[in-house]
């Protein structure tokens, strides 16, 4: 079975763009924080049974997070403090599971597994963790996008290097995901008509 994990859904792009590349057949299982996205999806895919939406943020443990909203873009918003565009006094609060411990206890090695990680900057907590418990060794295709220009933090930096040092050795590859618009299309309500911020479809604190 093809399953494309879908790491940051926002408006569903990526979950039509992964039908178009993969095949429509793939069964997409796509996490996204903002719970008013979330509901929109589960409505527009209800009669889909090869697509799954769940409102969580990939991560390290099992927690509930504060999730940094970015007021003037919808897909800008992060679990990082430091993340550029964000507030530390703006925020929501979401559910955060383990990625690499729920991919190893959901699929097996007869899975062909394709990983989108377009997280805002978790990236390389998360992708760190998978290098070190080996649950990278499971995935068949790494897509997403790096966003440590983003983030002032030495620590992030280290992480970033230390991976893409991995990946190098191991002769991963990491492709970049851009979405076609042109090619997506304003396929549903939600892309063309979704909310130009946050403010209005989130309850933000404080």
């Amino acid at each position: 079975m093809k399953y494309f994990i879908d790491c940051g859904a926002h408006c569903g792009e990526s979950i039509l763009q992964a039908k178009q590349m993969f095949g429509y057949d793939t069964v997409t299982i796509s996490f996204e924080p903002i719970p008013y996205f979330v509901e929109q999806l589960k409505e527009i895919h209800k009669d889909d049974s090869t697509v799954m939406i769940e409102n969580a943020a990939v991560w390290i443990n099992d927690d509930v997070k504060k999730f940094y909203v970015h007021d003037e873009i919808t897909d800008g918003s992060s679990l990082m403090t430091l993340y550029g565009g964000v507030d530390e006094d703006r925020y929501i609060s979401i559910p955060c599971f383990d990625l690499s411990t729920w991919i190893k206890n959901t699929f097996t090695s007869d899975d062909y597994l394709i990983l989108k990680l377009d997280i805002e900057g978790a990236e390389y907590e998360v992708l760190n963790k998978m290098i070190e418990d080996g649950t990278l060794s499971m995935i068949n295709e790494l897509w997403g996008e790096w966003h440590h220009q983003k983030i002032q933090d030495e620590y992030t930096h280290t992480l970033a290097a230390k991976i893409q040092n991995h990946l190098t050795a191991n002769n991963i590859r990491f492709n970049i995901w851009e979405i076609h618009i042109p090619t997506v299309g304003k396929a549903h309500p939600l892309l063309a008509y979704r909310p130009s911020n946050l403010k209005d479809v989130t309850s933000i604190k404080p």
